[in-house]
């Protein structure tokens, strides 16, 4: 923010209601120089929207996938090639929507950049992002049908296999994030996913400034920050997105994250399930043994330790106190039927943790 916007912004906050003349007689410019420094200010995230909303707080921004998600599951032991009776939901989802929607839940001020739809499905998400103030004021809504997620579950509950229909994220390239580049920049952090384009996160982490956290997604998906390991303050990936991305044959996690640590990443957690989840930064490393939790849907665990461990992050929690904090997010959203629980707050964050 340079001098003459923060001179703007000051007057803003005595007068919401001042016009463009009346800043511009006040600061003795002109009134086409008060509407450039103005666009400036949305641009950069730090007037919200029209009668000069101003964002007085901190926030986190998160860039990714949104979309519908359709999950189905059996009501007995899962048959392949055949019709099982059982139930589908329809949800709003994408990992990089559902982190927005539990970090918004945890009181975080949260500002999301995707894409959407020209349809009923981008219209749903859109309003229910509203509805927990997300700030969704930055999605781009582009020609095309909105980014799917099919998933079927077997009968524990964890997904067996999945589609994802993301297309419409190739809209997510170097223009936009141009465009939304004050909105990276001046967050604390921005989380990202890696169902982006590959040239999109290699042009997001070699010329953006910014602190970055990144969600592996999958293994297919994972591959395409191999060689930006060195650009990415904290990773989390699973145990089968290490070994897909370290290109070691092995199934040892320490010897998967002491690897990636010395590629070049600041810092990683390897989660696997009931072994636990692995903290690595160098020469340091953490392991947490989770507590036991009766699985609703697992869909959404992983999306909620990110959020989680990104909660802890942005309130200076000591690692240990963050990977608790991950954890307890997980178990939340393991215990909810939807990707996002309802239940997502903080008081049942901290109950989760010191419980």
């Amino acid at each position: 923010m340079t001098p003459r916007e923060k001179e703007i912004i000051n007057l803003l906050k005595k007068n919401p209601g001042i016009s463009q003349q009346e800043i511009a007689d006040e600061l003795n410019i002109t009134r086409s120089g008060v509407s450039t420094h103005i666009n400036n200010l949305m641009s950069s995230g730090y007037i919200l929207g029209r009668g000069y909303i101003l964002r007085e707080d901190t926030y986190v921004a998160v860039l990714g996938g949104c979309n519908m998600d359709i999950i189905g599951y059996s009501f007995d032991n899962l048959k392949v090639r055949d019709s099982n009776p059982g139930k589908i939901k329809y949800s709003s989802g994408g990992v990089g929507r559902n982190i927005c929607e539990n970090l918004a839940r945890l009181g975080i001020n949260t500002t999301f950049l995707s894409v959407l739809g020209k349809d009923d499905a981008a219209k749903n998400i859109l309003d229910e992002l509203n509805h927990i103030n997300v700030d969704s004021s930055k999605i781009l809504i582009s020609e095309g049908i909105t980014p799917h997620y099919l998933a079927i579950l077997d009968e524990e509950k964890d997904m067996y296999v999945a589609i994802a229909d993301m297309d419409l994220l190739k809209n997510i390239d170097k223009d936009y994030i141009d465009k939304n580049k004050k909105i990276i920049e001046n967050a604390e952090f921005t989380i990202i996913d890696t169902n982006l384009e590959e040239e999109t996160l290699d042009y997001i982490l070699k010329n953006i400034k910014g602190k970055f956290l990144i969600d592996g997604v999958s293994t297919k998906k994972v591959i395409k920050i191999k060689n930006l390991l060195n650009k990415i303050d904290f990773l989390k990936v699973n145990n089968y997105e290490a070994k897909t991305l370290s290109g070691l044959d092995t199934d040892n996690i320490n010897s998967l994250g002491e690897d990636l640590i010395d590629k070049g990443l600041k810092s990683l957690v390897i989660t696997a399930g009931s072994r636990g989840a692995f903290y690595f930064e160098k020469d340091f490393k953490r392991v947490r043994k989770p507590d036991p939790v009766k699985v609703v849907n697992a869909s959404g665990a992983g999306d909620a330790f990110m959020a989680g461990y990104a909660y802890g992050l942005y309130n200076d929690f000591d690692i240990d106190k963050r990977m608790k904090a991950a954890e307890a997010a997980a178990r939340i959203a393991l215990k909810s039927a939807n990707s996002c629980s309802k239940d997502m707050n903080e008081n049942n964050l901290k109950g989760e943790i010191y419980d």
